[in-house]
């Protein structure tokens, strides 16, 4: 998968309920629901641009979804509800 602008990501995920935090180095991205924090958060790096293919994975990976989930999180053909239901399921978010 071609790399992609940072601002896009970050953007579909603070639509999405998750709220940045200054982290040192990185910045944080924590997903808050019902208006409580999770243990659910990604990081990227304060100089990045573009995130490639690695890091796109590991963003995945952070908020327990695929790679392919996270591609239609991102471009929004997966909703806000179908995805807190995944990481729900996994017991990564209670209630």
């Amino acid at each position: 998968m071609a790399p992609r602008p940072i601002r896009t990501i970050v953007s579909a995920l603070l639509r999405k309920g998750f709220v940045e935090e200054n982290s040192g180095d990185h910045r944080k991205l924590r997903l808050w629901v019902d208006g409580n924090s999770t243990k659910i958060y990604t990081l990227y790096s304060h100089s990045a641009k573009e995130l490639d293919d690695y890091i796109l994975g590991q963003m995945a990976k952070h908020l327990r979804l695929s790679r392919a989930q996270f591609e239609a999180f991102i471009d929004c053909t997966l909703g806000m509800e179908a995805y807190i239901e995944i990481p729900r399921g996994m017991g990564a978010i209670k209630g």
